[in-house]
């Protein structure tokens, strides 16, 4: 200290030139020696609240001003010093204390070009890199420098905007930070006027939201890889609104329509692709399943009509689509172009019947396997040998020689069949039963569009009797040898009659064999087809409730063996529940009775379209019941999914409203009401008007407490969330602690109200989290006090044993409607009777978190006008080794 006025040596209680030559530092507690060495060498005209310390070691609130100056080459500050009124001191204190703990950057600006800063808060440092000292002065850093440049003039065009229009304002934009990271920035706020009604300044809130931007943008990212995947998939994907109008169809739907997307959208559906014989009944079926009155079918076929005015047949899986509040608005639907599949089953149905009904034995062998195992066998061939199509399939032919092998028909038969030609031979076979029968085969290959041999069809002609026919003609040749000569006529005669039975036979055969050819071919093309049916099972059943057939891709994953389920009855298939066999037998009766059945069944984690038809004899007789499994579980999971993004995307949009909504309204209020107490402070700062200072100062003080109220909220909130809560428990006397917990809040009582304390001993010792703890009990206190009347009593009651702990607290206030009680304790929620008075709707919300994080729990009682009991149970864990949170 180079000199000093005589006020500032009675301020701090020096005698005339005591202070000449002394350490400043001395003049002020050493906990603020640091923030004084900052201050000088970053000086400022702004006032700057410190503590100042007497002489005598008392401390006083002092506000200070640092102004530098040169003299002959030296470099002096000059410091103002003047003591400051405790009460303002302190609530600048607290305020500034506030703003430093909250999460953003609180910022005041001038209204230019530059955004000037005249204050920004120490936030910016742990944000953007840069100190806020940095930012003040002509030659400070410009925010609007550290905004992308793809950003800068979007921002600035709405800052000017807000400006203009006097309006608040919000803006979403990227910086870069003095580490060159890349971060996104919420900025929120609003134009200072002064008495003329001239913006003088700006004021807001900056908070990184890069995180949730993070989230944001993987959720967009997550919706276009849906996008794409429905443009992918060989579905179409469809959603028709309440109007009839198309809101969404996907690729697929737009390949077979044959229409561009856009010409598409918002396209009536019934008027413009349903043919007009249907689109009545349609019309109808829709509009009464949007009405509610029906469900949607899971399954449904019918024809739409394309650009081109073709007709094509699509099945299809039905959803209904609801907005928030749980109204249908429109239906989902995903469908298949079944038009070419159809007419294919259609074919292979009448080829299958025609293969069954022919009068010869047909079988189907692998011709890739080296043992010839037979694949298939028609009821002809079972008739001919005896054997059931179950004891054949997956054998070799050499079963019917019965040991019988030197026949040379055999060797011709096997050469023809290694060079892959056909082949006709008469053989000696023999049936189950041991009898012997004359066996006309004719072996064909079947090659694939590669020329690979993959099939020999086989076709049997039992001719027994012809070969009968045959030796008895030899028998009658050699007697007429030694018959007399007379009889020679009549022989020849007899001869040429046989003979012209035998043309005629021949004749009959080769008609037989091309018929039978063509039969042969369409059961091969059948086969080939039910085999490789894609995603699915094909089963028939017949009246005896037998499976007589069974094909399918779906079999292999379905761990299902064709050879061993062929021909079982339902009720002996082991793996099949009682109740499925009930099921299942009950569909297969309706089936037969002419019904078709659509249906969704699971079956190992997979979802199953079920479909079901009758099949007809050739004199229109039921005689089968045909089953078709398609497997949709990747339709359902991309329907599922779009559901759940859907939902999330709306739920996430309607938080942010409420919270933004909300937010803004309770920081707005008490801001407003402490900028006005502190103008009007100003103007009333001469003699005679303390009375009306203590008012405004009296009121800064509840809103500042009141916004730490509301930051306290957002603060736990946030840590709740993020898992950061942490139970930190201590020795403690409860009554002690709640006397001095209802001392802190006397001043919030309203006029009249009291505060009754009963409890039955005089002290209560508890292990338990005092700042959890105090935070619950003010919660719950300051409700009772905010929402019950002036001269209205508040009791407190508490009771404990030896486990427990049980704290009532009882107000006579407004109480809460019956219809909000069960979602009191929802984050942002607040009762209906409560609109009108502040409060963020997340008090209760954390206090049942940190009652639940303590290991206890909280319930309430209420009647809308005659008030609420709160009552909260929590563990007294005398024994420090004894856990107190949930896990």
């Amino acid at each position: 200290i180079l000199t000093v006025n005589g006020t500032g040596e009675r301020m701090f209680g020096y005698d005339l030139g005591e202070l000449k030559g002394m350490s400043m530092m001395k003049l002020i507690p050493k906990s603020k020696h640091k923030a004084l060495a900052d201050r000088l060498k970053n000086p400022t005209s702004d006032s700057i609240p410190i503590v100042g310390m007497r002489k005598t070691g008392t401390t006083f609130a002092l506000d200070i001003r640092i102004v530098h100056n040169r003299l002959k080459g030296q470099l002096l500050n000059v410091v103002y010093c003047k003591p400051a009124e405790t009460s303002i001191f302190e609530s600048d204190r607290r305020l500034r204390t506030l703003v430093s703990n909250v999460d953003g950057i609180v910022y005041s600006s001038k209204p230019d070009s530059s955004r000037t800063m005249e204050f920004i808060s120490e936030a910016c440092h742990e944000i953007s890199g840069y100190r806020p000292q940095q930012f003040y002065g002509e030659k400070g850093l410009n925010w609007s420098t550290l905004i992308f440049d793809e950003d800068r003039d979007r921002i600035k065009l709405g800052l000017e905007e807000a400006i203009l229009k006097n309006k608040e304002y919000q803006f979403y934009y990227r910086i870069l930070t003095a580490n060159k990271r890349i971060k996104w920035i919420l900025e929120r706020g609003s134009c200072v006027e002064d008495n003329d009604g001239n913006i003088i300044r700006i004021e807001g809130f900056m908070q990184d939201i890069t995180e949730q931007m993070g989230s944001r943008l993987a959720l967009t990212k997550e919706k276009m890889r849906l996008h794409q995947y429905l443009d992918s998939s060989a579905s179409i994907f469809l959603v028709v609104n309440k109007d009839h109008r198309i809101e969404l169809i996907n690729k697929k739907g737009c390949e077979i329509l044959g229409f561009e997307q856009d010409a598409l959208l918002l396209k009536n559906w019934f008027k413009e692709f349903i043919p007009s014989n249907k689109r009545e009944e349609l019309t109808a079926l829709f509009n009464a399943i949007i009405d509610g009155t029906i469900e949607p079918p899971d399954s449904y076929e019918n024809f739409i009509v394309t650009a081109n005015g073709e007709k094509r047949l699509i099945q299809w899986r039905n959803a209904l689509l609801r907005n928030n509040e749980n109204q249908i608005i429109g239906v989902i639907s995903s469908g298949f172009d079944i038009t070419e599949t159809q007419a294919i089953e259609d074919t292979l149905h009448i080829r299958n019947r025609a293969l069954e009904a022919a009068g010869n034995g047909i079988i189907i062998v692998d011709a890739q396997q080296p043992e010839l195992p037979i694949l298939y066998a028609n009821e002809a061939f079972s008739k001919i040998t005896g054997y059931s199509r179950s004891e054949v399939l997956g054998k070799n032919c050499r079963f019917l020689q019965n040991g019988d092998c030197e026949q040379p028909e055999i060797a011709t038969m096997a050469k023809a069949i290694k060079k892959g030609e056909p082949a006709r031979v008469v053989l000696r076979n023999y049936r189950k039963d041991g009898t012997l029968f004359w066996n006309d085969l004719a072996v064909t290959p079947l090659y694939d569009k590669n020329n690979k041999l993959t099939h020999f069809i086989g076709i049997q002609n039992d001719v027994t009797q012809i070969q009968h026919n045959k030796e008895k003609l030899e028998e009658y040749a050699n007697k007429l040898e030694h018959i007399v000569e007379e009889r020679t006529h009549e022989i020849q005669s007899t001869v040429q009659k046989l003979v012209s039975t035998n043309l005629n036979l021949e004749d009959q055969v080769l008609e037989t064999k091309m018929a039978e050819k063509k039969a042969q071919l369409s059961q091969a093309l059948f086969i080939s087809i039910a085999h490789n049916f894609p995603k699915g099972v094909i089963m028939v059943f017949n009246t005896n409730y037998e499976l007589v057939y069974l094909e399918g891709e779906e079999l292999d994953r379905m761990n299902f063996n064709k050879s061993e389920l062929q021909g079982l009855k339902i009720d002996d298939i082991s793996f099949f529940s009682r109740e499925q066999i009930i099921k299942i037998k009950d569909d297969i009766r309706k089936t037969l009775k002419g019904n078709k059945i659509s249906l969704e069944v699971d079956f190992e984690d997979q979802n199953y379209a079920v479909n079901s038809t009758p099949l007809y004899s050739d004199h229109k007789k039921i005689l089968w019941a045909l089953f078709v499994y398609n497997n949709v579980t990747e339709q359902k999971q991309i329907q599922h999914k779009l559901e759940r993004t859907l939902k999330a995307e709306q739920e996430l949009n309607e938080l942010k409203s409420r919270f933004i909504s909300m937010a803004s309204h309770e920081f707005r209020t008490p801001l407003s009401a402490i900028l006005s107490s502190a103008i009007l402070i100003g103007k009333q700062n001469e003699p005679g008007k303390e009375e009306r200072r203590i008012k405004h100062v009296s009121r800064i003080k509840n809103n500042v407490k009141d916004l730490v109220v509301i930051l306290n909220d957002f603060l736990s909130l946030s840590k709740l969330e993020e898992g950061k809560v942490r139970v930190k428990p201590q020795p403690l006397d409860l009554i002690q602690f709640i006397k001095r917990l209802l001392e802190d809040l006397e001043l919030t009582k309203k006029k009249g109200q009291k505060i009754i304390l009963s409890h039955s001993k005089p002290w209560m010792s508890v292990y338990l989290d005092p700042k959890l703890l105090n935070h619950i009990l003010i919660n719950l206190i300051s409700n009772a006090i905010k929402y019950s009347n002036e001269n209205q009593t508040i009791d407190i009651e508490i009771v404990g044993n030896t486990r427990d702990l049980i704290i009532h607290v009882k107000d006579l206030g407004i109480g809460i409607p019956e219809e909000d009680q069960d979602k009191l304790f929802q984050r942002f929620f607040r009762a209906e009777n409560a609109t009108n008075l502040q409060g963020t709707g997340l008090g209760l919300h954390i206090v049942k978190q940190y009652t639940e994080l303590m290991g206890g729990s909280i319930n309430f009682k209420s009647k809308p006008g005659l008030g609420s009991t709160f009552t909260l149970q929590l563990p007294l864990n005398i024994h420090e080794n004894e856990k107190n949170t949930v896990n």
